[in-house]
């Protein structure tokens, strides 16, 4: 058995400036990546952050590692790294990822029609959809007419885009799905999970705790806590109408969280 070691040396900017500790911005920057950290600095600045965080590894090496502001509006708690919050369409990315681990174990094979594992879904012109068109938003089911507060019944949700038309032949032309991806991916995976475990059991099985990743799909309640609220931009929000206030509203429910 072979061992090896690696040495990694890199110069460091540790945060400690007056402009920093007001929006309690703590971290670290690599030499020749501060440009990253004033520019995180400016969001706050200019209000277009309240609380964030940004971690970027460049050739496999940490160069970038701040968080700061605060976890609320009330500004009296910092957001820090015990702080969770909702990543919304970032997680099409780990939805992919559950994905490929399937078809790396032999259990999904991307040029498959939909249909080989989920039956149901072949109806009103999906029949000939693939596996990989739903990867790639060219399943032409881009959204679904029921309200956000039945978006935490998984199986309400299947049972929609079972029967859905798509507004384009599957595989033709491509339309992002920005609402419907998780389900339409996350079931594909629920379909061949020779265990049948949720989705979200699956992501932490499979994905986030081997890699001692803190990464919730379906948040358990006693993290609740530890959630920063969704609020707007806070340099816009004076001009948002009521509707565009509640819709921001919604993704503070627990419900959607722990869904």
């Amino acid at each position: 058995m072979i061992y090896s070691i690696s040495i990694l040396i890199v110069s460091f900017t540790v945060i400690f400036c007056n402009d920093f500790t007001d929006y309690n911005i703590v971290g670290t920057t690599a030499h020749g990546w501060e440009f990253v950290r004033d520019l995180f600095l400016e969001n706050f600045i200019k209000e277009k952050d309240l609380g964030a965080s940004i971690a970027v590894y460049y050739q496999g090496k940490p160069v970038v590692d701040l968080i700061g502001g605060w976890f609320d509006e009330s500004q009296t708690k910092p957001y820090d790294n015990d702080t969770l919050q909702l990543v919304f369409s970032t997680t099409k990315g780990i939805v992919a990822m559950a994905v490929a681990i399937c078809v790396q174990q032999g259990l999904l094979d991307y040029s498959a029609l939909v249909t080989k594992y989920w039956p149901e879904y072949g109806q009103n012109g999906k029949e000939n959809t693939t596996v990989a068109d739903i990867l790639s938003h060219r399943a032409g089911l881009p959204y679904v007419s029921s309200p956000v507060d039945q978006y935490t019944n998984w199986t309400a949700m299947i049972h929609e885009l079972e029967e859905q038309q798509p507004l384009w032949v599957p595989g033709t032309t491509h339309g992002y799905h920005s609402i419907t991806y998780g389900w339409l991916a996350g079931e594909l995976v629920r379909r061949v999970d020779p265990k049948k475990r949720s989705f979200g059991q699956f992501v932490k099985d499979e994905i986030t705790t081997p890699t001692q990743t803190e990464f919730h799909i379906g948040l358990p309640p006693d993290m609740q806590h530890r959630v920063s609220p969704v609020v707007p931009q806070l340099d816009i929000k004076n001009i948002l109408n009521e509707s565009m206030l509640t819709y921001f509203e919604i993704w503070n429910d627990p419900k959607i969280h722990q869904a």
